[in-house]
């Protein structure tokens, strides 16, 4: 993989517990200037979306498999909370049972949210070990950048007000 020198010293440090420096888009209009085609392209795979294609890129796929590993222990752990059976996984892997117990254990939804984009980026973070000027580490960067505008557009008062509303619609219908 290439090395971006000057393209990754420029990009501003991020922190999850800071305001975001720099939108994912002016992030990827700046790389298009700097990277290889091929790199761009790459860069371009490196999306914060649950889908199904996998990646042939190992940061990209190791970031997916993380990312459905929590989320199925999530599903796995409110299944059993209400009753609901055959969510079983003999392959569970502990440490991300237990980030999912602590997610899951948490009474407000949105600090539920945001400890999940809290681990995301952690595990980010704990990827970077390599040249802080490859491809690979503006992948990672690329995530952590849409992890943090998710992050950023959260808003408690519209999301109290939409809950408000389908609440009422359900109570309307419960009522009937």
């Amino acid at each position: 993989m290439a090395e971006y020198y000057y393209f990754a010293a420029s990009l501003p440090m991020l922190r999850m517990d800071k305001d975001i420096p720099i939108s994912y888009s002016e992030f990827m209009e700046k790389a298009k200037g700097y990277l290889s085609r091929r790199d761009y392209n790459d860069l371009k795979l490196a999306v914060f979306s649950s889908g199904e294609e996998k990646a042939s890129l190992p940061i990209v796929r190791e970031w997916q498999e993380f990312q459905n590993s929590l989320s199925k222990a999530i599903c796995r752990i409110r299944a059993e909370r209400l009753g609901f059976s055959g969510y079983e996984d003999r392959n569970i892997d502990r440490n991300i049972e237990s980030l999912a117990r602590d997610i899951v254990e948490n009474k407000n939804p949105l600090e539920g949210e945001k400890a999940i984009l809290g681990l995301y980026f952690d595990f980010l973070s704990s990827r970077e070990s390599g040249s802080p000027f490859s491809s690979a580490s503006l992948m990672i960067y690329a995530l952590k950048l849409q992890i943090m505008e998710k992050a950023n557009a959260f808003d408690e008062e519209k999301g109290r007000a939409e809950f408000d509303k389908l609440y009422k619609v359900i109570e309307g219908n419960i009522k009937r």
